[in-house]
């Protein structure tokens, strides 16, 4: 009778192994799938207020990045942004230096907006504008050498000791000029191919698991034999 009950047990260890050593395999398939899908575009989004999908002071939400946004705003402060890589509207991709305004906004907040490739000459003008464009999260890569009226990298941190402004994080591309704003997609096929890796070794390990009782049993009958 104990010798049954320990051989229950053991199977029950066995099976409890094999179930955990699937569900870390079914869970790195899911991020896998979830990354797959982040490499190709999405479907666009409705139009939103820039308010509606962010919040000034915060860390930007995931769900708000490549959302199209829509505001108000008068352009207080320009910069520029040195060799950063663009899509123009012609589908094209070069290194331009671009003109980038804050944006004052109501309640004292700003945002970071690309406006076009910068000539040399700066706009003129500060009266309230309606802004439309495309949100993305902030770089954390210099593209240049930073200095005064210039940005290494699009980050609004950057700017903050500038200006007295609660700062929306990310930046906005204006798609009211000659700049396209295609959506930002994921780079991570290389850690795609680690979970999917990750999913082999796991479900590998749950039949290991299965088949101990099997391989005792052929190992006994054989040195019986």
């Amino acid at each position: 009778m104990r010798t049954y009950l320990k051989k229950i047990s053991l199977l029950l260890i066995l099976l409890m192994a094999a179930a955990t050593c699937f569900e870390l395999g079914l869970w790195q398939w899911h991020r896998a799938q979830a990354m797959h899908k982040f490499q190709k575009p999405q479907p666009e989004r409705s139009v939103v207020e820039l308010t509606h999908a962010a919040s000034a002071g915060s860390n930007l939400r995931n769900t708000a990045f490549n959302r199209l946004v829509t505001f108000e705003a008068t352009f207080e402060k320009n910069y520029v942004a040195p060799n950063q890589l663009v899509t123009l509207a012609n589908g094209t991709s070069e290194r331009k230096d671009l003109l980038v305004s804050l944006a004052r906004l109501t309640d004292n907040r700003a945002v970071l907006v690309v406006r076009y490739i910068f000539t040399g000459m700066y706009p003129y003008g500060n009266h309230p504008l309606r802004i439309n464009g495309r949100l993305y999260p902030r770089q954390n890569i210099d593209q240049a050498e930073g200095g005064p009226g210039k940005l290494s990298r699009l980050d609004p941190a950057l700017v903050a000791g500038d200006t007295g402004f609660n700062l929306f994080d990310g930046y906005v591309i204006s798609t009211d000029g000659e700049l396209a704003a295609p959506q930002l997609l994921s780079t991570g096929g290389a850690f795609y191919w680690q979970h999917i890796a990750y999913v082999i070794t796991w479900w590998f390990m749950a039949l290991l698991i299965l088949s101990f009782p099997f391989y005792n049993r052929i190992r006994t009958s054989k040195v019986e034999s």
